[in-house]
């Protein structure tokens, strides 16, 4: 979905000058056609993501899907327990760690499809970085991952943290953890990149994530980041 500069900025909790500011010096991705610019919803949530600013107007836009395969969409917990937790995945690289995160995605597919969604998502992370700092990588946001008719998040715990020399960080911290998003549609995508954005934000889950806490504690924190970001987004909090 494209959005207006006005939109850009309210969904930024900004105003048009600050978002055209951050257009010229911040490399906010947009497109300009007619002397008019134009933004695209995952590009505009990413970019939020990775510069550490609230979007909050732009998740609460999100509705959850009304079928019936995207009925847990909602939920990060759910994801992230339908997507699983790999635990000390052996690789020095990049392509190795994420190959064994696409066998356990992917577990019933064959080699071909498999090879394609790692391509996929190396082409992605060649783009630009995906780091989102402070130890945590989620690769291949701008273009969603469409697989499957169950919303997952997939979390890596490499078995030792990435360096700055195989993956670009914005501030050289090692990658401790590799969060990868799978959805039946690109409205469940952003859904789930909302809800993983406002769980990153919250100490709590973070601490709980690159502590490599046991999965039930990480399920737990991502409950509870998701239900306090879920309290403070409601329009009667935001009236108070």
């Amino acid at each position: 979905m494209r959005l207006t500069l006005r939109e850009a900025a309210t969904s930024l909790n900004c105003t048009e000058k600050t978002v055209l500011r951050w257009i010229a010096h911040a490399g906010l991705p947009t497109v300009r056609l007619g002397g008019l610019y134009h933004f695209n919803r995952a590009e505009l949530m990413e970019w939020a993501i990775h510069h550490g600013i609230e979007s909050t107007a732009l998740s609460c836009e999100l509705e959850p899907e009304h079928d019936g395969h995207c009925a847990a969409v909602s939920a990060l917990a759910g994801a992230l327990r339908a997507g699983g937790i790999l635990a000390d995945v052996p690789g020095a690289t990049l392509p190795e760690v994420l190959c064994a995160g696409v066998a356990r995605m992917l577990p019933e597919a064959g080699e071909a499809d498999r090879q394609l969604v790692l391509a996929m998502l190396l082409a992605r992370e060649a783009t630009g970085v995906t780091a989102v700092g402070g130890g945590v990588l989620v690769p291949h946001v701008r273009a969603p991952l469409i697989l499957g008719d169950t919303p997952r998040i997939l979390l890596i715990h490499p078995a030792t943290p990435l360096p700055e020399t195989a993956v670009r960080t914005p501030d050289g911290r090692p990658v401790e953890a590799l969060f990868v998003l799978a959805s039946p549609t690109v409205r469940a995508h952003l859904t789930l990149l909302a809800l993983l954005a406002a769980a990153l934000r919250d100490a709590d889950f973070r601490q709980a994530v690159l502590s490599r806490a046991p999965e039930a504690a990480i399920l737990h924190s991502a409950a509870a980041a998701e239900h306090l970001h879920q309290s403070a987004s409601s329009p009667s909090t935001r009236r108070a």
